[in-house]
């Protein structure tokens, strides 16, 4: 099956379902991962502004941009007044995509993804750390948070809901005065080899 006709639609609001292995990979691209971020912020960039991002040239953005839209994750936006070159926006609320995992090769293709996805925020948050002595003391410290928790499948799944409830209100609106970018990653998931239940303890 090709590219273009990959996904499968469910209802209007589900995101573009991805069941091709080569498919699935092809999303892990660093080019397509910068450009998905970039826009998922809710700004509108042409092929030549995402081309700034990517350091590519801006045809080669260009197919990145066509490929990301043949999938449902970006569409093209208004044309701006000089009509110069037409603006590509996200497709909603924020940049989502459904990986089939279901067999090795699929899952295989999704771990690539998942990858790349952490190795993008990994480079962000370092290279941030590393030049920390020159941010105004405002924003000099980053937020590095890790947990593990004993949580059932409910509360698994209660934890991620609450999660993204914390940031969806700031997602897509107006940038206010004074903000920058901020990077916020959201993981979670079980550990693949569980621990040892704990015994009880000692009175």
């Amino acid at each position: 099956m090709s590219e273009s006709h990959d996904q499968k639609r469910s209802p209007q609001d589900a995101p573009p379902r991805f069941e091709n292995p080569r498919s699935i990979r092809a999303l892990a691209h660093p080019a397509r991962m910068a450009i998905i971020d970039a826009l998922a912020t809710g700004e509108e960039l042409t092929a030549t502004q995402c081309a700034e991002l990517t350091g590519l040239s801006p045809s080669a953005t260009a197919y990145h941009l066509k490929l990301l839209g043949r999938h449902g994750l970006v569409e093209t936006a208004s044309p701006r007044p000089d009509r110069r070159e037409r603006p590509w926006r996200s497709v909603g609320r924020h940049i989502r995509a459904d990986l089939d995992t279901s067999t090795p090769a699929r899952a295989s293709a999704t771990a690539a993804v998942a990858a790349a996805y952490m190795d993008t925020t990994r480079a962000i948050g370092v290279a941030f750390v590393e030049a920390g002595h020159d941010e105004p003391e405002e924003w000099r410290d980053a937020a590095l948070n890790n947990a593990d928790l004993w949580l059932t499948a409910e509360e698994f799944h209660q934890v991620a809901g609450e999660l993204a409830a914390v940031i969806a209100p700031y997602r897509r609106r107006t940038r206010p005065v004074g903000s920058r970018l901020v990077r916020v990653m959201n993981v979670v998931v079980p550990h693949r080899r569980a621990r040892p239940e704990p015994g009880p303890r000692q009175a």
